[in-house]
């Protein structure tokens, strides 16, 4: 009976806790800032804005390749989301998972291991948190699965935006290692890739290329959204 009581008056506190952090902090849309009456990230109008994907692949070496997931392609109401991170919008991250994890086929890949790209250290100072770690925590936590941080950013590159898709490639190259890990707990493994923009695919492959040392049975690219 003592049970029952504490449950019942559990619930009845999360339902007034609920309803009153509705009322201090109203819900709104994150892209158009309508207020809404349940704490979703778009209104109805916004979420119909979004434009859904295709799978794509990338070609990783001669005999394999990798599949691409990603919510939509690279535009509102997704992309100020992405562009978050550039005024420090640490939420914007979190809400990209939650994205991925609900408009997406990500919950019935098969995982292993969740594999953030890293950031230099100079841009991740600067920047205080990695928008793709951000995403990847959440899709880690919704699938139950191991977030690794298995690479290691040693090239401080140049941004990617306004580069060819030449000077891309040329300005990743050998800019990840792996870090010192236990090789044997990720052979043959099913590893995720995660990064919140694919544009030409050189990052993720220069990442990808490296994550081949552990031997994993497959590596899926998961992005917020790619350039179409």
């Amino acid at each position: 009976m003592k049970n029952s009581l504490l449950l019942v008056c559990d619930k009845w506190v999360r339902v007034l806790y609920n309803a009153l952090s509705h009322l201090v902090f109203p819900c709104c849309c994150t892209h158009c800032h309508k207020l809404l009456d349940k704490r979703t990230i778009f209104c109805d109008s916004c979420q119909h804005m979004i434009r859904p994907i295709v799978s794509s692949s990338i070609q990783l070496t001669e005999t394999r390749s990798m599949k691409v997931i990603a919510v939509s392609a690279y535009a509102d109401p997704i992309r100020p989301l992405i562009l978050a991170k550039r005024r420090s919008d640490k939420r914007a991250g979190s809400l990209l998972g939650h994205l991925i994890c609900d408009l997406t086929i990500f919950p019935t890949i098969p995982a292993d291991y969740i594999v953030p790209v890293p950031l230099h250290w100079s841009r991740y100072t600067r920047r205080g948190f990695n928008q793709a770690e951000e995403i990847a925590k959440v899709l880690a936590r919704k699938k139950g699965t191991p977030l690794a941080k298995l690479l290691k950013r040693i090239k401080k590159t140049e941004f990617q935006a306004g580069l060819s898709a030449q000077q891309r490639t040329f300005n990743v190259q050998e800019a990840f290692e792996l870090i010192e890990c236990d090789i044997d707990r990720y052979k043959n493994k099913h590893i995720i890739l995660v990064d919140d923009l694919l544009t030409t695919g050189s990052t993720v492959k220069a990442a990808a290329k490296v994550l081949l040392q552990v031997k994993p049975a497959s590596i899926t690219i998961v992005v917020a959204a790619r350039v179409v």
